[in-house]
């Protein structure tokens, strides 16, 4: 964890103390900036797990803390934590810090064993040795890609209906990708590996089911796909392997969790009060 991070994790965290009331500090202070300070429970509490504090990096440290109290001082003395659009988003903030810290927690004790690794390594080997190229429709819901797609097997054009209907932010309507390989969907990057393994598990000229994807209700038409490597060994993607699997697992758990949340608890959608004058 860099001294740079470590600032950002201050800032970030008096953001979230603007939202709500912090206890007062307990035991010595590190820090006095005006009335605030900065105690050595309430630092050990915000630095990142694997930061080693030293005599020589924690005055630089302090400092940046200095820095940020007095912006945040300045903020809260020109009412700015009392204005409605502010305090909305703090308590957004707020909230969004919380459910992270309850992500953390219920998948922190996630594995993935060499077992699994080799047993996903065996089963989409061949597909880490070529790169494909492909030309695809984005739709905003899966009605209008069901339809789609139903069109499609039907015989309708492909680019024709792309340029038509896809809303694609990426890819012009209708164009074709470059050829990339197996792992640009890592999904510590954002990426959608179930979507590469959709693509790579068609033939030429194949047109995937209807893909959920991050960017919308996705189809898919195999352009080409070239074979690029004689081989690839399990050293080459392991990183890669043991990420898709930690996604999996993690989703796993999320999704019960809401699941038995959402069993329990009383919901009410009411979309159409949002237009009610």
């Amino acid at each position: 964890m860099t001294y740079r991070k470590l600032a950002m994790v201050f800032a970030a965290v008096s953001v979230v103390f603007l939202a709500g009331c912090p206890e007062k500090p307990k035991g010595p202070a590190l820090v006095t900036v005006n009335n605030e300070q900065l105690t050595k429970e309430e630092f050990d509490a915000l630095v990142p797990e694997g930061y080693t504090v030293t005599r020589e990096n924690l005055p630089g440290v302090l400092d940046k803390w200095v820095s940020n109290a007095l912006m945040y001082q300045e903020a809260v003395r020109q009412g700015v934590d009392k204005e409605p659009k502010v305090k909305h988003a703090l308590k957004r903030l707020q909230r969004d810090y919380l459910v992270n810290e309850l992500l953390q927690r219920i998948t922190g004790s996630i594995t993935v064993s060499q077992a699994e690794i080799m047993q996903y390594f065996n089963a989409h080997r061949d597909e880490f040795s070529y790169e494909a190229k492909i030309v695809r429709i984005i739709l905003p819901d899966s009605a209008a890609a069901e339809q789609t797609l139903a069109e499609l097997r039907a015989g309708a054009d492909f680019a024709k209906l792309a340029r038509e209907r896809s809303q694609d932010m990426l890819l012009e309507a209708g164009q074709e990708s470059r050829y990339f390989a197996r792992g640009v969907g890592d999904p510590r990057m954002g990426g959608d590996p179930d979507m590469e393994e959709a693509i790579f598990a068609l033939d030429k000229g194949e047109i995937s089911d209807v893909l959920d994807t991050q960017e919308g209700f996705m189809i898919v038409r195999l352009m080409d796909k070239k074979k690029v490597k004689a081989d690839v060994s399990v050293a080459e993607v392991r990183e890669y392997i043991e990420a898709v699997l930690s996604y999996r697992k993690n989703h796993e758990v999320v999704d019960r969790t809401l699941s038995d949340l959402r069993e329990k608890a009383k919901v009410e959608l009411q979309p159409e009060a949002y237009f009610t004058p």
